[in-house]
């Protein structure tokens, strides 16, 4: 019904004002209304008797003079209507001040009086009533009070979704991500209660990434570190074969170079996660610029006798020239890696009015529709086994995935059909310093 707290909140407190007087006054006329008025009637009518008996024994000359003395001395008010003509004398009251029908149900008594051949009606009523005094601290004290009692109770129904956001507030910060708020409201609390949620999904994920990045990169760093290790205890054996000793070198080497490419990608992983790394932007020829990749990785894809086909017209991209040096070497070198011998890799590059598209299509292993949104994940391979035929970190594509951001671009694989899929890099080409930040 109220989708903001803000509306929420002035309705109930309104309710609670208008309660309260609502409440109070019924109070207040039940405890003295009926017990006044009955009180008051029977009051009225004795000093109704004792003015007219009080006159008919006094038989004043200044008839006026005498009720108003008469009238103040009772400490009452006084109001004659003649029924004949309507004429209307007051008496202790100004004479402009007239009884609506109401007061004088409730708080005055009226009596015929006959006096001297006329007819008249006598009104009384206090002109100082004790009672006014009393009736209004009780309605006061009565509307103080139950606005006090519904306002705590009001409160306490405000706060507990303010409190429930407190204690799954101190339950993440204490890491456990798995707390959800209910979000049933519509209202700015609700708002936040989905936000909250999504934040709990988020930094859950980021802890599971973090446990398997953790372990990704032991499991990494203590492959070749046990080899490295067993080839060095045998080299120590001088009764080694000349030939052996020669294939531990090499494997030695060949390990060692992977825990450097490894250390390398993951202190670019940190300076990109950082933002740290400084930013120059240069407007140059990105068609160019895959072009050399493809010639300087030549002798990887020669040995295997891969087609290379580029299809690439001069086009101009604002963007950081070596980072982007590296996501053509990662991408193309991904190609090469998965593409089976004697097999095709084409490389297209296209513009639109807003992007620059680049396109790298091969004819390698398929990607397995369930590992596509995940194959950008760090350390994560669709070879779950780990083939060490197929040598890698699993950090290369993380890294293109990052820089293409970076750049506020988008980078995704699409299975084409069976023996095809690519690779698709959309680059703003309106890209400055600023955004890229």
């Amino acid at each position: 019904m109220f989708k903001t707290l803000y509306v929420r909140t002035v309705a109930v407190y309104l309710g609670i004002v208008i309660f309260s007087v609502a409440f109070s006054l019924l109070i207040t006329i039940l405890l003295f209304f009926e017990k006044t008025g009955q009180d008051q009637k029977e009051i009225f009518q004795e000093k109704a008797e004792l003015i007219m008996d009080f006159y008919e024994q006094m038989q004043p000359e200044d008839f006026e003079t005498f009720m108003n003395h008469l009238a103040k001395t009772s400490s009452l008010a006084i109001q004659l209507v003649d029924q004949e003509t309507s004429h209307v004398q007051t008496f202790n009251l100004p004479s402009e001040t007239r009884l609506s029908k109401l007061e004088k149900e409730i708080s005055a008594y009226t009596v015929p009086w006959e006096r001297d051949g006329t007819v008249y009606q006598m009104t009384l009523f206090e002109a100082y009533p004790e009672g006014n005094l009393l009736e209004l601290i009780t309605l006061l004290s009565l509307i103080v009070l139950t606005s006090i009692v519904l306002v705590s109770v009001a409160t306490r129904y405000l706060v507990r979704p303010v409190n429930a956001v407190t204690t799954v507030a101190k339950e993440i910060s204490m890491g456990n991500f798995n707390v959800r708020l209910p979000t049933t409201r519509r209202d700015e609390l609700g708002s936040l209660a989905v936000n909250i949620n999504h934040m709990a999904t988020e930094l859950g994920q980021l802890e599971r990434e973090r446990e398997a990045f953790v372990a990704n990169v032991s499991h990494e760093f203590q492959s070749p570190l046990t080899s490295i290790k067993g080839f060095s205890s045998m080299l120590l054996n001088d009764d080694m074969p000349r030939g052996d000793q020669q294939r531990a070198l090499t494997i030695i080497q060949h390990e060692s170079d992977r825990l450097s490419r490894l250390s390398d990608n993951l202190l670019k992983l940190t300076v990109l996660d950082s933002d740290k790394h400084a930013s120059h932007p240069i407007q140059y020829n990105v068609a160019e610029q895959i072009r050399r990749t493809v010639f300087t990785l030549e002798p990887q894809w020669t040995q295997k006798k891969l087609q290379v086909d580029m299809n690439a017209e001069k086009t101009l991209l604002v963007a950081e020239k070596d980072l982007m040096n590296q996501v053509w070497i990662n991408l193309m070198s991904n190609a090469i890696k998965f593409t089976p011998p004697g097999g095709k890799i084409s490389i297209h590059v296209s513009t639109s009015q807003r992007y620059i598209e680049v396109r790298f299509k091969d004819n390698g292993l398929p990607i397995p529709e369930k590992e596509r949104e995940r194959i950008f994940s760090r350390f994560h391979k669709v070879d779950r086994m780990r083939d060490r035929n197929v040598s890698g970190s699993g950090l290369g594509l993380s890294i293109v995935k990052k820089i293409i951001e970076r750049h506020r671009g988008k980078i995704n694989v699409f299975q084409e059909n069976e023996t095809e899929k690519s690779f698709v890099v959309l680059l703003p080409r309106a890209a400055t310093s600023k955004d890229m930040y």
